[in-house]
């Protein structure tokens, strides 16, 4: 039986390490609703974000602004495009327009409704979490379907079987 390479388990341990650590000590994260951040944020993905001074916030960054900057009265997880002396100006990475021309931002992003830039980003994982929030159990529990289904992937890829290499081939 073949052991999956160092470098795979690795990654998924690093990924499961990251859900933990968001949830379990209470590191912020946001949901990404919509599809205003395709191709490089989907609607379910997970964003764990870094409290920063504006002043830290680079273009290019993908950053989360509250419902105080957001004609909507939501958070809203969108690319920094420019900086302005009067804050951040932002944009989807699927819109055509920026956050301010389009009315999704009522202004400029300043300091006050900053909530962090993103650091990290787990796919699909508020999918599932969804689906048993839905259901009424407790918010923690949310994300049990999760962390099983990173523990099946991690123990499949421990038992791969083992692959014959090419000189084992041949008669």
């Amino acid at each position: 039986m073949k052991v999956a390479s160092k470098s795979t388990v690795i990654y998924v341990a690093a990924v499961v390490l990251l859900l933990f650590w968001a949830y379990f000590v209470q590191t912020d994260t946001r949901q990404v609703l919509g599809h205003s951040m395709l191709p490089t944020l989907e609607g379910g993905d997970l964003v764990v974000l870094q409290s920063v001074p504006i002043s830290q916030v680079h273009v290019g960054n993908i950053i989360v602004y509250d419902g105080s900057c957001s004609a909507f009265g939501i958070s809203v997880v969108h690319r920094v495009v420019a900086i302005t002396s009067g804050g951040l100006i932002t944009k989807g990475d699927n819109n055509a327009e920026t956050d301010q021309s389009l009315s999704i931002a009522t202004g400029p992003i300043t300091q006050s409704c900053l909530v962090g830039k993103v650091v990290f980003v787990i796919p699909y994982v508020e999918l599932l979490a969804y689906e048993v929030h839905h259901y009424g159990l407790p918010q923690w529990y949310n994300y049990i379907p999760s962390i099983l289904i990173i523990m099946v992937v991690i123990g499949l890829l421990l038992l791969q079987p083992e692959e014959k290499g090419e000189d084992e081939r041949k008669p």
